[in-house]
């Protein structure tokens, strides 16, 4: 059974909006202590159309990772739990799409060039993992890619944000990379190690 901290996430971000924004910032995070943001969207969007459409999941205020994407000319839809959080990423950031919507319901119709669940699919128990991953796998289109963080191993761990309990869940790495073949993409980087996985589908060749 989950702890209660995992019921509590999307209240967490709702109640806590403007000190998430204040914590978060506007700036990409550069490390030591984690992925070095502006490295990985560069390996995220490589090779990929100016015009891309791409899905932000958890995409919270839209700062600082919808704000750089949109910077580079791409096509943002950014979904988020928060109706604060959406609501600050929309007066801020008018040029990209944001909804309010749980990553656990239905995703959005539609094809993408990019999903994005950057430091966000970890907030859902590796049970809502299972479901909502392959998901959103299936959202990639052709010469698309996938990325998302993750934990070590399969598991719950609670931390701490501004004085209350955070959930975070992993599933094991074994089972995202079945995941991830299941979907039909290929791993560009697995993310065992670095808590950062990439999979890309292949490009339809012409007949």
């Amino acid at each position: 059974m989950s702890h209660p901290a995992a019921d509590r996430v999307i209240g967490l971000y709702q109640d806590g909006a403007e000190g998430w924004i204040a914590d978060r910032g506007p700036s990409l995070y550069a490390g030591p202590n984690g992925p070095n943001e502006a490295e990985w969207l560069d390996r995220f969007v490589a090779d990929l159309p100016s015009n891309a459409r791409l899905l932000d999941v958890g995409c919270g205020s839209g700062w600082p990772i919808g704000a750089a994407l949109l910077a580079r000319g791409f096509r943002v839809v950014g979904r988020d739990s928060s109706p604060a959080l959406i609501a600050h990423a929309r007066q801020t950031l008018p040029s990209g799409v944001w909804e309010i919507a749980d990553m656990r319901n239905p995703p959005p119709d539609g094809m993408f060039d990019g999903v994005l669940a950057w430091h966000s699919l970890f907030h859902l128990t590796p049970d809502d993992q299972l479901r909502v991953l392959p998901a959103l796998a299936n959202q990639v289109g052709p010469g698309g890619r996938l990325m998302f963080t993750s934990g070590p191993a399969h598991g719950e761990t609670i931390g701490e944000w501004r004085g209350e309990p955070l959930y975070h869940g992993s599933l094991d790495p074994a089972a995202y990379r079945a995941l991830l073949a299941e979907a039909g993409l290929s791993m560009e980087a697995d993310g065992a190690e670095t808590g950062v996985w990439l999979a890309r589908r292949a490009i339809l060749s012409a007949k």
